[in-house]
């Protein structure tokens, strides 16, 4: 795969000098006549535009295994063949050498971020045609990106090297100690608040509005940080802000729907890492969700002959084939079997209606006017697929209640979108670990269902091991406690 799309001129030679490990000094030593070394770039404008988009074209490369950490050991998934790089999370249990336990190509966007954010500055000295403000954007947008790149590395596996100096230099030292979570968590926050008062709100095109770092891309990470940390009116209060802004995020009516993820950058898209094949830019999105089935137990919510999802449902957000019922947003250009000629769909990192469920939740925990808000908004994102809406004064209130509804909501909506194993490991550890364990039982088979238990009982296990590799590259580096 190459990827073009976000790219200007310089970048992929900036890429060998953002993403350099220590290691690299002696070849930025030797300064070769048909290379640039490290001094020589980031001198212009074009430099800065190029190391910027660089860090976007990383961050491509990272979309599948985003997928797969979101989705593959959750409860919404069968996998059709058992134990290859993309269905093996569903196992519960990890060979130290497994594709999903590498986190390099994650820790290449938090190097190329830090680069952005040291370098970028100074070139408003050299070059009068980067103006401050349009340095200032660039920075935001690292910091973004930064956020972004760590919030994933710290879901996934817990405590995480916390690395924030740029890889220039043999002086930097890359081999640290895992830091706890709660620091991990105060920088993405640091961050996206820096962020939050850079980045604009839109650019000149759509494709850069829903393709790179706005404020309410920002606001969209924001809400999710803090949910993830039971910040509750902090999480409402993000969201609400993307949700104000009804001039550049509305739902796509019910009728095309399946056009969020067939078109792209729809009014919905709040933040999507762009693909094009025309421009070989490509993924392997479509392959992983492929390797998949809709489970068993979550079929019944679509297929509830009550209230069939017709919308999200069959022909939508999953097709029918010789493996049965497997998903379509990655796969499909139509609801009508027309695949996709290239390996291209991007890859919706937040839209609209998951920050809508995310301050739902959030509201859930709030007060009584909270609550029925959140009833609102689910009612809302409901009516959208044409289902039966709730009636506040039918159904149970309480925050459990509440979360379970918008739990399955959010199940209905953002299935295979990397966003279910997040969804009950964040209730989980935020005083309900039995969600999260129940949840799973019940999706595998009758015959696998007391190992399974037995291997998520503990919430230690919630976490991936780090792979054998990164323990090897880094002595200071000790193995998650679970898998000790």
């Amino acid at each position: 795969m190459k990827h073009i799309l976000y790219k200007s001129g310089m970048a992929g030679l900036l890429a060998m000098v953002l993403i350099c490990a220590p290691g690299c000094e002696k070849f930025l030593e030797q300064e070769p006549e048909d290379s640039l070394t490290e001094q020589e770039f980031f001198r212009s404008e074009e430099d800065a535009n190029a190391a910027i988009v660089s860090v976007y074209d990383q961050l491509q490369d990272c979309v599948e295994k985003f997928l797969i950490w979101g989705e593959a050991r959750a409860d919404l998934v069968s996998p059709i063949t058992r134990k290859n790089d993309q269905t093996w999370l569903y196992e519960l249990t990890y060979p130290n050498d497994l594709w999903a336990l590498r986190w390099g190509d994650v820790y290449q966007i938090i190097g190329s971020a830090n680069t952005v954010i040291v370098k970028v500055p100074p070139i408003t000295q050299l070059d009068s045609r980067l103006t401050q403000q349009e340095s200032d954007i660039i920075v935001g947008e690292a910091h973004f990106l930064r956020a972004l790149a760590y919030f994933y590395l710290v879901r996934t596996f817990g405590e995480v090297p916390l690395v924030v100096e740029p890889p220039l230099h043999d002086q930097v030292n890359f081999k640290v100690p895992k830091s706890g979570v709660a620091a991990i968590l105060a920088k993405i926050e640091a961050d996206l608040t820096l962020a939050e008062a850079q980045v604009p709100v839109q650019y000149e095109s759509t494709l850069k509005t829903r393709g790179r770092a706005t404020k309410g891309a920002v606001n969209a990470l924001q809400a999710d940080v803090y949910l993830w940390q039971a910040k509750y009116s902090e999480a409402a209060a993000a969201a609400k802000k993307v949700m104000d802004n009804k001039a550049l995020y509305t739902l796509v009516p019910g009728t095309n729907w399946f056009d969020i993820f067939a078109l792209k950058n729809s009014t919905e898209g709040v933040f999507e890492v762009q693909f094009d094949y025309l421009l070989r830019e490509t993924n392997g999105l479509g392959t992983a969700s492929e390797r998949f089935i809709v489970n068993p137990n979550h079929l019944k919510l679509y297929e509830d002959a009550a209230a069939p999802d017709e919308v999200r449902g069959l022909e939508a957000g999953y097709n029918s084939n010789t493996n049965g019922r497997t998903y379509w947003k990655y796969v499909g250009l139509s609801t009508m079997d027309l695949r996709r000629s290239g390996s291209d769909p991007n890859y919706i990192v937040y839209r609209l209606a998951d920050v809508m469920l995310m301050r739902a939740e959030a509201l859930s925990h709030l007060d009584d006017a909270g609550k029925a808000e959140a009833v609102e908004l689910v009612n809302a994102i409901r009516a959208r697929a044409n289902l039966p809406v709730y009636d506040i004064n039918l159904i149970s209130t309480d925050t459990n209640s509440l979360v379970d509804l918008i739990l399955k909501e959010r199940s209905l909506e953002l299935a295979m979108e990397g966003k279910r194993w997040f969804d009950l490991m964040r209730v989980g550890i935020n005083g309900r670990p039995e969600v999260l364990v129940d949840k799973i039982v019940e999706s595998r088979l009758v015959s696998e269902r007391a190992l399974a238990k037995a291997r998520v009982a503990d919430p230690r296990s919630w976490y991936l091991p780090y792979h054998i590799n990164e323990l090897a590259a880094n002595p200071a580096l000790t193995q998650n406690p679970y898998y000790k």
